[in-house]
């Protein structure tokens, strides 16, 4: 064998290791970016569910803001005015970040559907409709807005002074 032979077959010898680096690499990369888009998926989720109890402790520890929405539009004082401002607001930021998640396809249609309830629900009616229609609908994203317009029109009625009262209901 020539040196140019011997050469050949290195830099033939180099190619072929060369090729199997940079599958090996390329394997590895769409192994990353699978788990990363996994744990983003799942950075999400947390994120939405944390959003949630925040809504969830803050009835717990304020039933009065729950009872001045189920007073209605003519019983609230300026304080519980404000506390349902902002208690809404709350609500629905939490639902902007989940429905951005959605569309950048980092939660799921189910999860996208437990949020799109949560909207129907709180916002079906009431003071808290009021709310969206006068000062709640200019604070969120034009495209969320047109979402949610669509959502309630379509929602089913929910009674929400059920919320006061579930253990009345009979036992079992």
């Amino acid at each position: 064998m020539t040196l140019m032979d011997t050469a050949q077959l290195l830099g033939s010898l180099g190619d072929f290791v060369g090729a199997i680096l940079i599958a090996v690499t390329l394997i590895y990369l769409a192994v990353q970016v699978r788990q990363n888009t996994r744990a983003l998926r799942t950075q999400s989720r947390q994120t939405a569910l944390a959003c949630s109890q925040v809504e969830l402790l803050a009835a717990v520890e304020h039933p009065d803001i729950h009872l001045a929405i189920l007073r209605g539009v003519n019983g609230l004082s300026p304080e519980e005015n404000i506390k349902v401002y902002f208690w809404l607001t709350i609500v629905m930021r939490s639902r902007v970040f989940a429905w951005l998640q959605f569309k950048d396809g980092l939660i799921d249609e189910v999860q996208w559907r437990q949020e799109s309830l949560v909207i129907q629900a709180v916002m079906g009616r009431g003071v808290n409709r009021l709310w969206w229609e006068t000062v709640g609908r200019p604070v969120f994203p034009a495209e969320f807005v047109a979402f949610v317009d669509v959502l309630l029109r379509d929602a089913p009625d929910i009674d929400a002074s059920r919320l006061a009262s579930w253990s009345n209901q009979g036992g079992l």
